[in-house]
């Protein structure tokens, strides 16, 4: 009798240390990302601006876009935190290992790079594309509607090669965890 009364006493004591476990590792793997998005009509455009803010991991990302005189969109991109009034670094968002994320993100950009300057009708349009490597703190952080990140970058090359003027590498939440502070 005595043995059944350990036994009961064990697994009770398992039971508990197992919902801890498993209550700690959910709150960690729990990446919600909360997103909105409004257009403002502005008379000085020829279209309606569109702000799109996501809260993630106490921090609030902010994309504007701006139509050109074709309607086209162009986005700034700002990093807050929740509480903050003033824009931050991408680097501030992300731990040490943030690095690591910037050359994963640059190896995935230059290899599109590579594959589109070999495609005839955008080819000449490459090569006003000065390719070279990109910090973390000079992308624009957004997130798609899949809730994954997307890293934008902006070329620079102007409104007559805007097909090829910006790039964006998208990555899932799961892959960005070992990142985030």
């Amino acid at each position: 009798m005595r043995n059944i009364e350990k036994m009961k006493f064990t697994l009770m004591i398992l039971a508990l240390i197992l919902t801890f476990s498993c209550k700690v590792k959910a709150q960690k793997n729990d990446l919600k990302i909360v997103c909105n998005e409004l257009t403002k009509e502005k008379s000085e455009y020829s279209d309606v601006l569109i702000i799109k803010t996501c809260e993630f991991n106490n921090h609030l990302f902010k994309s504007i876009g701006k139509p050109d005189y074709k309607g086209r969109y162009s986005y700034n991109y700002e990093l807050l935190q929740n509480d903050k009034t003033e824009t931050i670094r991408n680097s501030d968002f992300f731990n040490e290992s943030g690095i690591e994320l910037e050359k994963i993100i640059n190896v995935k950009l230059k290899a599109e790079y590579d594959s589109n300057s070999k495609i005839p009708e955008i080819s000449d349009c490459m090569k006003w594309i000065n390719f070279r490597y990109y910090k973390l703190n000079e992308f624009g952080i957004s997130f798609t509607d899949k809730n994954q990140m997307e890293f934008n970058i902006n070329y620079g090359i102007g409104s007559a090669c805007f097909n090829v003027n910006s790039s964006s590498v998208i990555m899932e939440l799961s892959e960005l965890e070992k990142y985030l502070k």
